[in-house]
């Protein structure tokens, strides 16, 4: 099991998309996905930053960190967002 940095691994940028799309996005959201996840790869800034979990080259989950969720607070951050982890790895304690 290895937490993969889309940032510093950036080949794995175009798989990262799509399953985040398969996860969360809406039709009307799907190319906020790639979007993001493409400009994070060369921004100065340290957010966002999308992870994945992959068990013998399996995507089995996914988080990203951003610097906001839209809210009045936005001295708060980094924000966790977009946390997900497949149905048959739950429950071993993968998220944390």
């Amino acid at each position: 099991m290895k937490i993969i940095s889309v940032r510093e691994t950036p080949r794995w940028a175009e798989e990262a998309t799509a399953y985040f799309q398969e996860q969360w996005a809406s039709e009307e959201t799907m190319m906020l996905y790639q979007d993001v996840i493409e400009r994070s790869l060369t921004a100065h800034n340290p957010l966002p930053q999308w992870y994945l979990l992959v068990e013998d080259e399996r995507i089995v989950g996914c988080a990203g960190l951003i610097t906001n969720d839209f809210i009045s607070r936005m001295e708060l951050y980094p924000w966790l967002c977009a946390l997900y982890v497949e149905p048959d790895c739950r429950s071993r304690g993968l998220a944390r």
